[in-house]
């Protein structure tokens, strides 16, 4: 096996981390396209065959093999299976986030990286094909993949066989014309519980599917956002609500959490205001999760399939009161920007009892000496059915690029693959990598298994549309009146979001 790595020696630049969005619904209608509603559907025939908490990770896969697509081996002739991909820069993920779920080199005794390199070296063995990798340094940009892609498509030859392309950065690609439409793609069945129906359905339009998601990728789930909580800081502050009873009972809401938050402000440096030297209820790095973590959307569905702006609702009005209330106070202390190093301090330092960022940031949490818990974000109310998180856009999303010369090799060995990892990487990774490493009490793994399957995807976030952007910097900059910003951009955004769309169903990929 080899592996080629291109590292792109540039200067380090800020990274624009999107939050990549999932969208959910507000109602659960047909045509909507935000719930993940197939995809539960999917788990819920897993968990007839399937003991909800198995013992050990082979019953888990037990139950999976139904879905193999048994293909039959076919000799490839040395067939070269390309990823191409981000590397991973250490300021942001200090492991192989982008990575790990592709290739593996060798066996090193790494549960993740071993699970890869053994599903990796039965596809090569299978189908006498090797699996190679081209991974770009992040800090050289997040689109040279991209890049390379185009200026391939473009001269007609081959570049890769799957890229994993950040969200935003795709749509555009495949706005260009680069990528096949993997629902129609040979040998790829995306109806199988190893492709994510929350993002097919989030990310097609018209019934075409240029970017999808299936368990071969599955750095989606760090990329969840969620809410940390101080267990030592509950008890000092006399606080007697379980936040884990709280999920389970369907009492975790904006308004009990907002009760609880407001019980832990202390002016430590008794100057008299709110700063960052001082104790916080919450440590909130984006306001944004809100919106569909209350169950509204920026865009839903109509009958064709097409995403149509759906943002000005009675309940996305009072979402956003909630979501301000709570995070506009003298009891939070926020930032507009996911990785806000004040932010995570603050609650490293056990000087905020709630934390809200990606599920990744755990790793920033394993030196610290107390025990924290892991919760998924509040719903709006009691009567709301389920919970809802967004995927960072920073997460990788699959899209095949043009001009490949064995589409239905392509196809095969990247069913194959994302059944495998679903069969057994993804038991690896849920029930020990998960149990053991990043989670401190047996709670904290339930709440894990809702956190997964609150997966929504919003299609005018997945096609880069600025209205996400609004609403963060409308609470930001301590505005009220979402109603009257959104009107003064609402034709800008209808025109973009109008063209976008047009060039997708335009393509005959």
């Amino acid at each position: 096996m080899k592996i080629t790595k291109i590292i792109c020696l540039l200067l380090v630049i800020s990274m624009l981390v999107f939050p990549v969005i999932l969208s959910s619904c507000g109602n659960d209608t047909a045509k909507n396209t935000n719930i993940d509603e197939k995809n539960n559907e999917n788990n819920k025939k897993d968990d007839e065959n399937n003991p909800e908490n198995p013992d050990t990770p082979e019953e888990a896969v037990d139950a999976r093999e139904q879905y193999d697509p048994k293909f039959e081996a076919v000799d490839m002739g040395g067939y070269v299976f390309k990823f191409g991909t981000r590397d991973d820069d250490a300021v942001y993920h200090p492991y192989a986030v982008h990575t790990r779920d592709l290739y593996a080199e060798k066996e090193d005794g790494d549960l993740i990286n071993d699970a890869t390199y053994k599903r990796n070296t039965y596809i090569m063995e299978k189908y006498n094909c090797s699996i190679e990798m081209q991974a770009f340094l992040e800090a050289g940009g997040e689109d040279q993949a991209n890049k390379v892609v185009e200026k391939s498509v473009k001269a007609g030859d081959k570049s890769y066989d799957l890229l994993m392309t950040h969200m935003m950065i795709g749509i555009d690609s495949a706005v260009k014309g680069c990528f096949y439409d993997i629902a129609q793609f040979p040998n790829i069945d995306i109806t199988k519980p190893y492709w994510n129906q929350g993002a097919t359905e989030g990310c097609s339009v018209g019934h075409k599917l240029y970017m999808g998601l299936s368990d071969l990728s599955f750095s989606t789930n760090e990329n969840l956002y969620c809410i940390f909580f101080n267990k030592q800081l509950m008890q000092d502050f006399g606080i007697t609500d379980d936040p884990y009873k709280l999920v389970k009972d369907n009492q975790w809401t904006f308004d009990k959490f907002n009760e609880i938050i407001r019980t832990g402000y202390v002016d430590l440096n008794s100057d008299g205001k709110a700063d960052k030297e001082d104790q916080f209820g919450y440590s909130s790095s984006s306001a944004m999760n809100f919106l569909w973590s209350g169950g509204s959307h920026l865009t839903k569905k109509d009958e064709d399939d097409i995403p149509v702006f759906d943002f000005l609702n009675e309940k996305t009005i009072s979402i956003f009161a909630k979501a301000y209330d709570i995070t506009i106070n003298d009891f939070t202390f926020a930032d507009k920007e996911w990785y806000n190093e004040d932010a995570i301090k603050i609650f490293q330092d056990s000087r905020a009892i709630f934390h809200s960022s990606q599920l990744c940031r755990v790793n920033d949490l394993r030196a610290t000496e107390f025990d924290f818990g892991i919760v998924p974000y509040p719903k709006y109310d009691s009567a709301q059915e389920r919970y809802y998180s967004y995927v960072d856009g920073h997460a990788s999303m699959m899209a095949i690029p043009l001009n490949l010369d064995h589409p239905d090799w392509t196809g095969m060995l990247i069913e194959e693959m994302s059944y495998l990892s679903y069969k057994d990487i993804i038991p690896v990774y849920y029930d020990v990598v998960l149990n053991v490493k990043m989670v401190r009490d047996e709670e904290s793994v339930d709440m894990l298994k809702i956190l997964f399957d609150s997966k929504v995807f919003d299609p005018a976030y997945v096609m880069r549309s600025d209205l996400w952007y609004l609403w963060i910097d409308t609470i930001a900059n301590k505005k009220t009146d979402i109603v009257s910003a959104y009107e003064k951009k609402e034709a800008s955004y209808i025109k973009a979001l109008d063209k976008k769309i047009e060039s997708l169903l335009a393509l005959d990929n």
